[in-house]
């Protein structure tokens, strides 16, 4: 077996990583970062709210903060090269934001989006290595937003789920069911159970906490109490709320994220 590694700039706003290797951070398939990751080789297939396909070494994906995803290696997990980005909003980048609510993804073959990680993987450990990252960050989201017409990708994902989906987000502060889910989309709750299940990697209840975690902790940080917070989000019991919130955050409701190490 070939060595693995993990490789890291490090600043306050943002984090790059060049790895080999699985992620010692699995089950993170929502987060409050933004990330761009750079599939570099392997097999592996990557899933998200609007986007479920086997990727391709050279593809990039920007995946605004607060949105489901996974990657999943398809063979020996030393096979998986990478590099991620993640980072926060600041007022460097806003005009990009603005205009960046969906997944993206950009197809191989793209000669700048290479240039600009081969740059990152040569400076990781220069002293400048800083200031090369923040440079790169705001080359690579113009990258972005430059080939926003062709890169959109709305409708790869399987309808049913798409529709599942909206429906979660449209009423995420209501008291949601799956039975109701169901009814809106036609179909049985054990049938979208498990084709949920199936197409997105991630039970349709668990899906559906995380998405009240993520709700909650808007409201918490816009100035609720956490017990109101827990309880506008769904959650009956705060002993579970309280629970569910540190496993998915790595901080207490009372505690604010400051920055990547705590996920």
């Amino acid at each position: 077996m070939n060595e693995l590694f993990e490789k890291y700039i490090k600043t306050e706003r943002m984090m790059f990583k060049y790895a080999r290797g699985k992620s010692v951070r699995s089950g993170r398939e929502f987060h409050v970062y933004n990330e761009i990751i750079y599939f570099i080789w392997g097999k592996a297939e990557f899933i998200s709210e609007n986007i479920h396909i086997d990727i391709q070494p050279g593809t990039l994906f920007m995946i605004p903060k607060e949105t489901y995803h996974q990657v999943l290696i398809k063979e020996e997990p030393d096979n998986y090269f990478r590099c991620l980005i993640n980072f926060h909003d600041f007022p460097e980048i806003s005009r990009f934001m603005e205009v960046i609510p969906n997944i993206q993804m950009i197809l191989p073959s793209d000669s700048d989006v290479d240039y600009l990680f081969k740059k990152l993987i040569d400076n990781i450990s220069t002293p400048n290595a800083d200031k090369i990252l923040n440079a790169v960050l705001v080359l690579l989201l113009n990258e972005i937003t430059q080939k926003n017409s062709v890169c959109t990708a709305e409708t790869i994902q399987n309808a049913l789920i798409r529709n599942a989906i909206d429906y979660i987000n449209n009423h995420i502060d209501e008291k949601i069911t799956i039975s109701r889910i169901a009814k809106e989309c036609m179909i049985s709750p054990s049938s979208l159970s498990h084709i949920f299940k199936e197409e997105m990697n991630i039970p349709l209840h668990k899906f559906i906490m995380k998405k009240r975690l993520i709700n909650a902790y808007h409201k918490i940080q816009s100035g609720e109490k956490a017990t109101v917070a827990a309880a506008e989000s769904g959650f009956n019991d705060y002993s579970g709320f309280y629970k569910q919130y540190k496993k998915m955050f790595n901080v207490t409701p009372s505690e604010k994220i400051t920055d990547f190490s705590k996920e």
